[in-house]
């Protein structure tokens, strides 16, 4: 077994978006970081992406290439996968297991800059509200946040101004403001479907999209001359040492060879995705953790969430030539429903994203999943990947109130497109798969009771004082915005605490 011969200060599991601004933070804050990635490198991912559009112009699909589709079978099924295929995990050498009758979609990028890199991202990012954040106050369905909007508030913007974020400042209290570097003006398809919804629904908004590109931090971190960057890089346990009550550090596989190595830190710190960070922590059981290292509340794994996903439910706009854009163009129509009053029989709302192009609309509902202890995250007591670690056991399932809000967007998203005048084409009523909408968080949730939450507010162990976990496994509820941007406001605000933290000597 190999051995780092360096103690680092902080090694960092994950070299995604939230595992990119740990490293991004704390080495500028002086800090020697460790990053273990399991997948390739940004050098890597190009050389491929240019050898796929070569053989893209050549004629190749890789929606025809069934040898691939049975290595990526389950990664092939997402929108994205066949204009970056390879940036997804193989599914045989990356197994995991569902009940027969509960599938779950687990879309998996292994490489620097995790699934916020791969081509046909959406990249749409929002904040969350006060609302989202005590929404449990409101309806009971699980716990509010330990978090207000005023204390995440700087975070969002260290990362907004890093991005360059571009939208427009639309002062509604559903959908904060992000602090943008340039403004987005609608497409007369969007100005009419605004125009129309807005006057006859006063408490229903359509908004520009808020967008930028792929918030890639690493370089900004090897800039700094602090940050060891180690790809093909598995890990596969925690190193807890009974003594002090501390991690001490991390066991991890080269991914080609096999070969065995540990890397040691005064901190870790996981960020490989809310999933993946918790199948490491139950992987890392041991006498003091028999249920998972850092799993003394017993909430480890539990309270699984996923966005509620609806494709199809399309329209023809019946616009003239002169305001038709042959280019694609979205928007977003915050959540109106339970808002103001509890106005339908299911808790929380949706938002609906807003494509189009040409004389062609498309309306897609992202709804909220309510924290529920049922869904959850364990090991697989037989299937292992390629690499002999237990493969994550998922069991996710749409309750009624996902069936229920389901049945109310499909109902609201063609009346509005009605009212715009657009001539509905096709209405799909089913929702698709929980993990399709690849906003899986929760599993490892924040709290102020230890008895009750993985996590403090700071994304810091209850049980283990030196390791955190700052990607989505910390949200307690899910909110109906996108994620990615809240998640990496969490990763700068746990970072800013470990700096705080090595300062005082805590750590």
């Amino acid at each position: 077994m190999g051995t780092s011969r360096t103690m680092f200060d902080v090694v960092v599991v994950g070299g995604g978006a939230c595992g990119g601004w740990t490293a991004k933070q704390l080495t500028e804050a002086g800090l020697r970081v460790l990053v273990l990635e399991a997948g390739r490198g940004m050098g890597a991912d190009r050389m491929l992406w240019m050898l796929h559009r070569m053989r893209q112009s050549l004629g190749y699909l890789a929606e025809t290439d069934d040898q691939r589709k049975v290595r990526q079978s389950v990664q092939s099924t997402t929108f994205a996968w066949p204009f970056h295929p390879h940036a997804f995990v193989d599914d045989v050498d990356n197994p995991y297991t569902t009940p027969e009758d509960q599938p779950f979609t687990w879309i998996r990028a292994r490489q620097v800059g995790g699934r916020t890199s791969v081509k046909a991202h959406g990249r749409q990012f929002y904040r969350l509200s006060d609302f989202n954040f005590k929404a449990g106050t409101q309806d009971g369905q699980g716990p509010d946040w330990p978090l207000t909007l005023a204390d995440l508030a700087p975070h969002y913007e260290t990362v907004e101004r890093w991005m360059g974020i571009h939208g427009n400042a639309d002062g509604l209290d559903i959908l904060p403001d992000s602090v943008f570097a340039g403004s987005i003006t609608m497409t007369p398809a969007e100005q009419r479907l605004k125009e129309q919804v807005e006057r006859r629904w006063p408490e229903r908004r359509v908004i520009v999209r808020r967008t930028a590109g792929a918030p890639v931090t690493m370089p900004a971190a090897l800039k700094t001359g602090r940050l060891a960057l180690r790809t093909n890089a598995v890990v596969d346990q925690v190193l807890y040492d009974a003594a002090t009550g501390r991690a001490t550090g991390v066991h991890y596989l080269d991914a080609r060879s096999g070969k065995s190595y540990e890397a040691h830190a005064r901190v870790v710190v996981l960020a490989a995705g809310a999933i993946e960070s918790t199948r490491l922590l139950l992987n890392s059981r041991c006498s003091a953790f028999p249920d998972g290292l850092a799993n003394t509340s017993g909430q480890l794994g539990r309270n699984l969430m996923d966005h509620t996903y609806m494709l199809g439910i399309e329209a023809k706009m019946n616009l003239p030539p002169e305001a038709q854009r042959q280019e694609h163009s979205w928007a977003y129509i915050p959540q109106f429903r339970n808002v103001a009053t509890k106005e339908q029989d299911f808790a929380r709302g949706y938002g609906v994203q807003v494509f189009t192009f040409g004389d062609n609309c498309h309306f897609v509902p992202f709804g909220e999943m309510v924290p529920r202890a049922e869904n959850r995250v364990t090991l697989s007591p037989t299937v292992k990947d390629r690499w002999g670690i237990p493969a994550a056991h998922i069991e996710c399932r749409h309750s009624a109130n996902e069936l229920k809000m389901a049945e109310d967007a499909l109902a609201a998203c063609k009346e509005m497109m009605e009212a715009a005048g657009f001539t509905v084409e096709k209405a799909n009523a089913t929702l698709s798969t929980p993990g399709m909408a690849i906003h899986e968080v929760g599993t490892a949730r924040m709290g102020t009771d230890a008895k009750t939450s993985v996590l403090n507010p700071h994304n810091q162990s209850w049980d283990v004082p030196n390791l955190f976990i700052n990607d989505g496994a910390c949200f307690p509820s899910q909110g109906p915005q996108n994620p990615t941007l809240t998640m990496m406001a969490i990763a700068v605000r746990a970072s800013a605490h470990i700096v705080k933290e090595f300062k005082a000597g805590r750590l």
